[in-house]
């Protein structure tokens, strides 16, 4: 493991500064989930994400970038993943499906 992930540092204002790369969250998440109980933070809090965040990140991985964007940018996150599903379905990649389901059902659900 890098010195970066012995910090108390979160995995999402880490990776806002660019300090770790999107695959680092797996680091983080062994990290999370090889704590003593001691650890008290849910997994999303232990990220430095809201339930909102991480709910959309296990949706769909590949948003890791669009939560970054929404906060640098202080917009809400829905805004910016309107697009990114209607890309997803434009593309018409099969492999897309199970994000395009969970993330269109979330999309239209206030």
């Amino acid at each position: 493991m890098s010195d970066v992930l012995h910090s108390a540092t979160s995995f999402l204002a880490l990776y806002e500064q660019d300090r770790v790369t999107e695959d680092q969250i797996d680091d983080f998440i062994a990290r999370w989930h090889e704590s003593d109980a001691d650890e008290q933070r849910s997994l999303a809090e232990f990220l430095g994400m809201t339930d909102t965040e991480y709910s959309v990140s296990l949706m769909a991985p590949d948003t890791l970038p669009l939560i970054r964007r929404a906060r640098r940018d202080n917009v809400p996150l829905r805004s910016l993943l309107v697009p990114y599903l209607t890309a997803l379905r434009e593309a018409c990649n099969p492999t897309d499906g199970s994000v395009i389901h969970a993330l269109g059902h979330w999309l239209s659900n206030p």
